[in-house]
């Protein structure tokens, strides 16, 4: 029989073995929970990032990022110092920073060309702008690349209707420098039209004054009897030209081919058109005119002007809108509609909703695959462009951008003068 010594010796060592077993036991519970919390951790971070992608193979971002979410994985990386996220989520992390850092450099470059939101800045280039284009093609998610293009075809637009206006401006003002008297009307109109079109600030200051100056000289020495008696002179002259020669006065900007125009007539007669004015594409001659009805003949009066490019098919269309600033309106191009092609003007859902036009919001830029609406918003080179339809099928006049089926590019500065001379209701016609 142990005595008692024994005994109390024996319990104090149980006592330990059990004290250091509850310990070890802590420790390896306390390594476990911080080995299932990391793991835990690491899923929701790749959860988290993954989710940023709208497709993680081929790394396409989403169009809306979740920066709280990466907000919250950055801080838990700076402060877990490597100990809790993985090195391959760490790796991961940083090439969706990169991704994202890039995307906003980008928008920032085309926010950099505008000089409020009506001007671009004096540094703007065609090479600059042609470069950021490049750029803008390393943004694979497509309703993000489309925004940054519409706003990057803005500048475009803008800066080539500026650089039209200048070259115009200069020669005008050139003339009337000399000659006073060389100022028409159709060239006093031209002036002011082109002067509305600077988008520059550095212009539009250099030409302010010689517009005004213009302008006053105009309504001080011509007044309205001698505009009118001025077309009358230019019309009757035109008349009165040789059929076998061009004409082309000394002091008009009328550049017409009888023999186009004679073509033309027999075209749009063969078609059934008799109406006074008839906007007319010839396909083979790659011509644009305005075609008026005189004396049973049609006549290009402003001449004929050079198409960029074409694809729009032969037939008779309607002009349905003249687009002077179209950013906030819309195109019915839902085919099942009774309102199909119609141009609504400030469109907003609500209204749409009232045409029995559901789910109408898209970001679509061709107006062919847009449905069940076409916003201009979607596309900046049409925000100035001449609308048309024939029921079936709608289309546009446009310059600049890309080309599209029913789209038709001129210059901006064609563009401009036939916006000025045609309104809706005109036949259009393809031949």
């Amino acid at each position: 029989m142990k005595d008692k010594k024994d005994l109390k010796s024996s319990t104090k060592s149980e006592h330990y073995l059990l004290l250091s077993a509850g310990v070890v036991g802590v420790i390896t519970a306390i390594i476990f929970f911080l080995m299932l919390s990391r793991g835990v951790v690491n899923a929701v971070v790749t959860s988290k990032i993954s989710s940023q992608y709208q497709d993680k193979e081929l790394e396409v971002l989403k169009t809306d990022l979740n920066y709280k979410s990466l907000d919250f994985i950055g801080k838990l990386i700076d402060v877990s110092d490597g100990y809790v996220v993985s090195a391959s989520n760490v790796k991961k992390y940083d090439e969706l920073e990169q991704y994202i850092q890039a995307r906003k450099n980008r928008t920032k470059e085309v926010n950099s060309l505008y000089d409020g939101k009506k001007y671009y800045r004096d540094d703007v280039t065609s090479e600059k702008i042609n470069q950021l284009d490049k750029t803008l093609l390393k943004e694979k998610n497509q309703d993000v690349y489309q925004k940054q293009r519409n706003k990057l075809d803005t500048i475009q637009i803008w800066y080539e209707q500026t650089q039209d206006a200048d070259k115009y401006l200069s020669k005008t003002w050139s003339g009337f420098t000399a000659d006073n008297s060389s100022l028409s009307f159709k060239k006093i109109s031209m002036v002011n039209t082109y002067y509305k079109l600077i988008k520059n600030k550095t212009v539009d200051k250099r030409w302010k004054s010689a517009v005004a100056k213009m302008d006053q000289y105009f309504a001080n020495n011509k007044g309205e009897s001698s505009r009118v008696a001025a077309v009358k002179e230019e019309l009757e002259a035109l008349k009165n030209s040789p059929l076998t020669q061009k004409y082309t006065p000394a002091n008009v900007d009328i550049v017409s081919s009888l023999n186009q125009s004679g073509d033309a007539t027999d075209v749009l007669s063969q078609a059934g058109i008799t109406s006074k004015y008839v906007l007319y594409y010839d396909s083979n001659s790659n011509d644009l005119a305005l075609m008026t009805r005189t004396s049973g003949q049609y006549v290009a009066e402003d001449g004929y002007i050079n198409v960029i490019d074409s694809q729009v098919s032969s037939g008779r269309y309607t002009i349905k809108k003249v687009v002077s600033s179209g950013s906030s309106d819309a195109v019915i191009t839902d085919s099942s509609s009774d309102n199909f092609g119609q141009y609504v003007t400030n469109a907003s859902e609500s209204e749409l909703s009232s045409m029995g036009i559901s789910n109408p919001q898209n970001s679509t830029a061709n107006f062919n695959s847009a449905t069940p609406v076409f916003w201009l918003k979607n596309n900046s080179a049409l925000n100035r462009s001449i609308y048309f339809s024939d029921g079936s099928n709608i289309g546009f006049i446009y310059a600049g951008g890309s080309s599209y089926n029913n789209g038709m590019q001129i210059s901006s500065s064609d563009l401009s003068n036939l916006m000025s001379q045609i309104s809706s209701g005109i036949t259009f016609y393809v031949n």
